[in-house]
């Protein structure tokens, strides 16, 4: 079931899943002293990491993980770590998918470090216009390098990265952030349970989507409740 958390603008959506990530890790860290996150990539995400980054205390006690990885250098403008790096601050402890080795030892690797993390407490996830989510895309396998983690190809032909569709649903809890008009069309297959990658998120609580847009009740297929 997906729970619509909806904003006037992105500004707004970004201050309340700022929000809901503060209390998501600072209860897991007040109950068993460490909080383990799986943040999205892109740049949707960037006003929330920075709000984070200046309003958050618990950098010590939370790790977190790139939920994927273009197969490009660390220091690459298209590197996901770079930009959690860049917004999230220095205090921020997030692994960084070795991607100076060969593909496969790089997706190996991930997957014995979220094996240790173990399930994660909250995963954000982006959605593309094609409905992908993380580096899991339509029409194109995802090869696993263990329970975890898989690699894929981007429609641009770049190499990939990413947290299995597995890993991802045994997370405690799932959200997306899902901004903009072009996303729209998106959202509503999201909604309706149409057959895109995105929609092949499953949790046992809400899926919350974390929106700016106005959307038209689904069909009676699949359910959501809505928050202002």
């Amino acid at each position: 079931m997906y729970k619509l958390v909806r904003g006037r603008d992105a500004v707004e959506v970004s201050e309340k899943l700022a929000d809901f990530i503060k209390d998501v890790a600072e209860e897991c860290v007040g109950k068993k002293g460490v909080a383990k996150l799986g943040l999205a990539g892109g740049s949707s995400p960037k006003l929330t990491y920075k709000i984070l980054s200046d309003t958050f205390v618990h950098w010590e006690r939370t790790l977190i993980f790139p939920t994927d990885e273009r197969y490009v250098p660390s220091e690459d403008p298209r590197s996901n770590y770079r930009m959690l790096r860049e917004f999230l601050g220095e205090k921020a402890k997030i692994y960084r998918i070795k991607t100076e080795l060969p593909l496969k030892a790089a997706c190996e690797d991930f997957n014995r470090a979220l094996s240790k993390a173990g399930v994660l407490d909250l995963i954000l996830l982006g959605i593309g216009r094609d409905g992908h989510t993380a580096s899991i895309f339509p029409d194109v396998p995802c090869e696993p390098c263990g329970e975890n983690a898989c690699t894929s190809k981007s429609p641009d032909g770049l190499e990939r990265i990413s947290m299995s569709l597995e890993y991802i649903n045994r997370s405690r809890t799932v959200s997306f952030l899902i901004l903009g008009e072009e996303k729209r069309e998106v959202l509503e297959k999201l909604l309706k349970g149409e057959d895109i990658p995105a929609a092949r998120v499953q949790s046992e609580k809400n899926i919350l989507v974390f929106t700016d847009l106005e959307v038209h009740s689904p069909s009676s297929s699949s359910s959501f409740s809505t928050s202002k």
